[in-house]
C-alpha cells in the first residue's frame, strides 16, 4: 500500500489552510468549546506545539536518530506541559504561529521523505509520518468549525484515510502490518471521513 508524495503534500497543506481559514472566522469564539476540555484558542496551542513537536522529530532524523523520541503512553502528559508553557498566548497568535511553522515543517520534510522518522508510536519515514501530520491538521480543523456551528470536510478523504493507515501499517510491521496493508484500502471505500472522526474519538 502507498500513496503519492504530492497527494500527501496537496492534502497536508489544504489541512492547514482550512485552519487558517476557520480560525479567522472564529469571532468571539476563542473560548467556545471545540475539542474535549479544550476551546478554540487551545487546539490552536496544541496545533502549534504538535508542529514544534514534528520539527524536532525532524531534527533528530536528520542527525541519524531515528527510535521514538518519548513512549506513546507519555503524550498526554507532553501535551499538557505545552499546552501550559503556551497558555498565555492568545488564540489568534497561536493559529498564525501554527500555520508558519506547519508550512515550513512541508518545506523541510521534502528532501527528507524518504529517511527513517521516530514518533511515539514507532519509526516510519518522514514521508508517511508526514501523511500522519495531513490528516491531524484535518481533523482539528473539523474540531475548530464545531466551535462555530460548522462542519469540516477535507476534499481528499479516502486520500487522508489511505495516509494515515500506510502510517499504521509501517508502524506495527509484521503478520499484523501486512494485514492491515491490505485492509486499509478497503476500508478507505467506505466514508473515510466519518470513520476516521469515529476512530480519533471524535
Amino acid at each position: 500500500m502507498s500513496i503519492s508524495r504530492v497527494r500527501v503534500e496537496q492534502m497536508y497543506r489544504a489541512g492547514v489552510d482550512a485552519v487558517e481559514t476557520i480560525t479567522t472566522d472564529l469571532g468571539a469564539a476563542w473560548d467556545e468549546p471545540a475539542c474535549g476540555e479544550w476551546t478554540a484558542a487551545g487546539v490552536t496551542r496544541h496545533l502549534l506545539a504538535v508542529s514544534r513537536w514534528y520539527h524536532g522529530w525532524l531534527d533528530r532524523a536528520l542527525e541519524g536518530v531515528s527510535h521514538p523520541p518519548f513512549a506513546a503512553d507519555e503524550l498526554p502528559a507532553a501535551n499538557a506541559a505545552d499546552l501550559a508553557a503556551l497558555e498565555s498566548m492568545p488564540g489568534p497568535d497561536a493559529a498564525t504561529a501554527f500555520a508558519t511553522s506547519a508550512r515550513h515543517y512541508l518545506e523541510r520534510v521534502g528532501p527528507a521523505w524518504d529517511l527513517p522518522f521516530g514518533y511515539p508510536y514507532g519509526t516510519v519515514t518522514a514521508g508517511l509520518h508526514a501523511g500522519v501530520a495531513a490528516t491531524e491538521w484535518h481533523l482539528h480543523a473539523w474540531d475548530l468549525a464545531t466551535a462555530i456551528g460548522r462542519s469540516h470536510e477535507p476534499d481528499d478523504p479516502q486520500g487522508l484515510f489511505l495516509a494515515a493507515g500506510a502510517c499504521l501499517a509501517r508502524t506495527e510491521g509484521g503478520l499484523k502490518g501486512a494485514v492491515l496493508a491490505r485492509l486499509v484500502p478497503l476500508a478507505a471505500r467506505h466514508d473515510p471521513w466519518p470513520s476516521l472522526l469515529r476512530r480519533s474519538g471524535r
